[in-house]
């Protein structure tokens, strides 16, 4: 299986890693040549280039950019696909580049992994170990890959994938952006808020575009803002339940 990558911030370089330790054989495109240099130096594919046609020598593309530049590379990158590629994405939203893939060979997917760290900065090649990989769609290329990344594969519906990360990934964005609007002095700030606000670090062109194409990102937003008032509101009993029961579903989460 031949892999391209095209993008190498975080989420393509360390899938390039990933795959190339393994003994995949990875292309990754890239625009710069400098990013090309350090990438290679990285090891994180074989070969990198700024050819955008290198994407015809790969079994399987991967477009590892920001969920609107996907949008835009859809059916350019796919005019170039040789007969029998298949194409996939890394993008954190779903519906709207399954609605733009129409018709194309094209598997949506979305490893949950990352971290605030950006571009090859951020280059990790164990990232996706037992992490899980969503695919909106089925491919057995893509799936071996998406194995040989160390990750779990996952099958759901786009929308439904939307409203899973609305809640669990871009929320959580949302929240600690506002708490960094929020604190006059986060410089005094203590580990909590610290911890809270990591991913307020993250790339912003990533997060703007994740942010602008979920579509249940208001609905969730205003259900956490009504538990805010809620708890902000609540007696010293129907406090500590709700403090209790959020204390003992964290205690479920897996490291």
């Amino acid at each position: 299986m031949r892999v391209a990558i095209v993008g190498l911030g975080q989420i393509g370089s360390s899938l390039g890693a990933a795959l190339t330790r393994r003994g995949v054989h990875v292309t990754g495109i890239v625009r710069r040549g400098g990013i090309a240099r350090r990438a290679l130096a990285k090891k994180v594919a074989g070969r990198v280039t700024t050819d955008l046609a290198a994407v015809g020598d790969a079994d399987v593309i991967v477009l590892a950019t920001p969920v609107r530049t996907i949008l835009a590379q859809l059916r350019p990158v796919a005019s170039l696909l040789r007969g029998g590629a298949v194409l996939t994405d890394v993008g954190s939203t779903k519906v709207e580049i399954m609605r733009a893939a129409r018709g194309l060979p094209f598997v949506g997917g979305h490893p949950m992994a990352g971290s605030e760290k950006a571009g090859l900065d951020g280059c990790d090649p164990d990232l996706f170990v037992q992490r899980p990989w969503f695919l909106v769609g089925r491919d057995a290329r893509v799936e071996r890959m998406v194995r040989r990344a160390g990750a779990k594969v996952i099958f759901m519906r786009a929308d439904s994938h939307d409203r899973l990360v609305a809640e669990v990934s871009h929320l959580p964005h949302l929240a600690a952006y506002a708490l960094m609007q929020v604190a006059r002095d986060a410089g005094l700030a203590g580990r909590s808020f610290r911890d809270a606000t990591r991913v307020a670090a993250s790339d912003v062109d990533m997060v703007l575009d994740f942010l602008l194409t979920n579509p249940h990102l208001r609905s969730v937003a205003n259900r956490y803002a009504d538990r805010i008032r809620a708890l902000a509101g609540a007696g010293e009993a129907g406090l500590r339940k709700a403090l209790e029961a959020a204390r003992k579903r964290r205690g479920r989460l897996s490291p």
